[in-house]
């Protein structure tokens, strides 16, 4: 079991590809407003990468815009701890209106498919 900073208890993490246990943590986010536009789209996500690139954490994230509307938008972020998730969070929270966000801890990490 390993603690985090709230002081909860979670089983770790093992990540076959590092061979370590780790916990990771993904922000979910969704929001309406995605412009129906392919290079406004691409410069919305490049600037939406840009930003959350530089949170403290940041592992690896992606953006994209949902299969059946295409003016709603999907982003995965991965951050190394629950602290720095929250934080790019409340970040998000604070700077853009229409936002859904979720934190989910990654309970596995599965090698890809042979």
């Amino acid at each position: 079991m390993v603690s985090d900073l709230a002081g909860d208890t979670t089983d770790p993490v093992w990540d076959s590809h590092t061979g370590s246990v780790s916990r990771m943590y993904v922000v979910i986010g969704e929001q309406r407003g995605l412009s129906p536009d392919v290079g406004e789209r691409a410069a919305q996500f490049n600037h939406m990468a840009e930003v959350t690139r530089q949170s403290p954490g940041y592992v690896r994230g992606w953006w994209g815009a949902d299969d059946t509307d295409a003016e709603v938008m999907h982003v995965l972020v991965m951050l190394d701890s629950l602290a720095n998730a929250q934080a790019l969070k409340q970040m998000v929270e604070q700077n853009v209106t229409g936002v859904r966000l979720r934190i989910m801890e990654v309970g596995l990490v599965a090698p890809a498919a042979d």
